[in-house]
């Protein structure tokens, strides 16, 4: 099959199409990828590693927001290379790219168009209008493809809840994680090096997160819990990883909590499994969350996790197994869920062992790309 891989994103170009499309070309398909010509998104570098690696890169006129004459410049770029190629099947990936996609491929007649939803535009927090809106052009756009795939059974309620599509045409397939750059076995002789790179004592019980600096991330409950549980384990240091706008206001918080020498920022880091090699315990208080890549990488480097008890985390965390959820926003829950946890190297390395047969199980990223390809084979044999 030639298929043409899109999105509009580079963060889920790398995470997530660029495995799929490795995945797919070494079982003899033909792969393009589509995406945005915006610096603030793919960028010219990002288009020029993904032709390094191999790819032929299509360039499209495609913004994140909405810009009407740039996505119809775009959709009729598009519809002039679908019609220019022969393509089996055409996967479109984040909002926009799923609009612009669908749109072109449908009127390219391409036999073959799959829709992923890493979550639905019509977000509990916007405006009731906005929510119909978005509802509304998520249902017409169902129209236009062949099936829908989504990370989590809770997107896939979501998307019934609002009618998007009948149910036998959203199929779940979760977000898949490289266990082999995420394994632990890889990092276990030099965690001793890496702790003092990062700055972390030796015998220190550390508890992190890699995260952006936003407010959905929760790192202000985290810092108020790891300041509950200082009192309790005196050497607790706390690790996290990450930029964002809420940096300063982070490091102000950490100062006012008492827990200077306490809490390390290590900036951003792009040698994540490094960073997570040196934790003991991963514990992120979000309280939104879209698949939680983040929580299933520090669980196949055998971290045990702690998350708030939301959608989809609920899926990814077995609580009492791999880890355990907590009240979202209450720093108490998330002190108490951790205390057992960092009082016990047994049970830290028992649940930290379930967290990685979990994720080998049911989010590798194998067992991803296999599921795609088999979505696209049945959409094609209809």
């Amino acid at each position: 099959m030639t298929i043409l891989e899109m999105s509009t994103e580079s963060s889920v170009q790398m995470a997530f199409i660029v495995p799929l499309a490795q995945h797919l070309r070494k079982q003899g398909h033909q792969v393009v990828l589509a995406c945005s010509d915006d610096p603030g998104e793919a960028g010219q570098s990002f288009v020029e590693t993904l032709r390094r690696m191999g790819f032929e890169v299509l360039v499209l006129p495609l913004k994140r927001t909405i810009t009407p004459w740039s996505d119809l410049r775009a959709t009729v770029e598009l519809y002039r290379h679908l019609r220019r190629r022969r393509f089996d099947v055409v996967h479109t990936q984040t909002a926009k790219a799923g609009i612009v996609g669908r749109v072109a491929a449908r009127l390219a007649r391409v036999p073959v168009i799959v829709y992923t939803a890493h979550a639905f535009p019509f977000h509990e927090y916007l405006s009731p209008w906005r929510i119909r809106l978005y509802a509304l052009l998520e249902r017409l756009a169902s129209l236009l493809c062949d099936a829908i795939a989504v990370d989590s059974e809770c997107v896939r309620s979501r998307g019934l809840a609002f009618h998007v599509a009948p149910p036998e045409k959203i199929r779940v397939i979760p977000m898949g994680i490289d266990t082999e750059r995420f394994d632990p076995g890889k990092y276990r002789a030099e965690r001793a090096a890496i702790r003092a790179e990062l700055g972390l004592k030796p015998d220190a019980m550390v508890v992190g997160a890699v995260a952006r600096f936003v407010p959905d991330k929760g790192l202000d409950v985290l810092l108020q819990t790891v300041s509950l549980l200082a009192k309790r384990f005196p050497d607790l240091q706390c690790l996290l990883a990450g930029d964002g706008p809420l940096r300063e206001d982070l490091r102000n918080l950490s100062g006012t909590l008492g827990l200077e020498g306490r809490v390390l920022f290590a900036g951003y880091r792009t040698d994540i499994p490094r960073v997570l090699s040196a934790m003991d315990l991963y514990m992120l208080p979000t309280r939104r969350e879209g698949f939680g890549v983040a929580f299933a990488e520090a669980m196949s480097m055998e971290v045990p996790v702690i998350a708030s008890r939301i959608p989809p985390l609920d899926e990814i965390v077995a609580d009492g197994h791999t880890g355990a959820l907590a009240e979202v926003g209450s720093p108490d829950a998330f002190a108490r869920a951790a205390g057992p946890l960092l009082a016990d190297p047994d049970l830290r390395r028992k649940m930290g062992q379930a967290a990685r047969r979990r994720v080998l199980e049911r989010f590798e990223q194998s067992l991803m790309c296999r599921a795609y390809e088999r979505l696209f084979q049945e959409c094609a044999a209809r």
